[in-house]
């Protein structure tokens, strides 16, 4: 099996785990994000992959639409592959730049 898109930038995994962006925003979240982030392209079956986990845990991004059955299909590929944990995020509604979700040095003043 070959690895999901941007998974060899988790080889080795890190201790804080691997990142995995699904949903139609999945490709721009990924390109917007200053940590790497796996993309599960929207026609894939995320079964069809192998996914670098090493026992730790997984964060899922969900952007673009809500679609249960696909977060959880992911979410179990994940924990099939080892992961300890998995935990969702469901911004999938919300705009790319809302500061709710993305908090950036640049923008934000954090020399106080």
């Amino acid at each position: 099996m070959k690895l999901p898109p941007f998974g060899k930038q988790f080889q080795p995994v890190p201790s804080s785990g691997v990142r995995v962006a699904i949903g139609p925003g999945a490709w721009n979240l990924q390109k917007k994000h200053h940590v790497p982030i796996i993309v599960l392209p929207d026609d894939a079956n995320p079964e069809d992959f192998e996914w670098p986990s090493d026992s730790k845990p997984a964060l899922i991004h969900e952007r673009g639409t809500y679609d249960d059955s696909r977060l959880g299909a992911v979410a179990e590929a994940l924990l099939r592959a080892g992961a300890s944990s998995v935990v969702a995020i469901r911004e999938a509604l919300l705009n790319e730049d809302d500061p709710r979700v993305f908090y950036d040095a640049e923008v934000m003043d954090v020399t106080a």
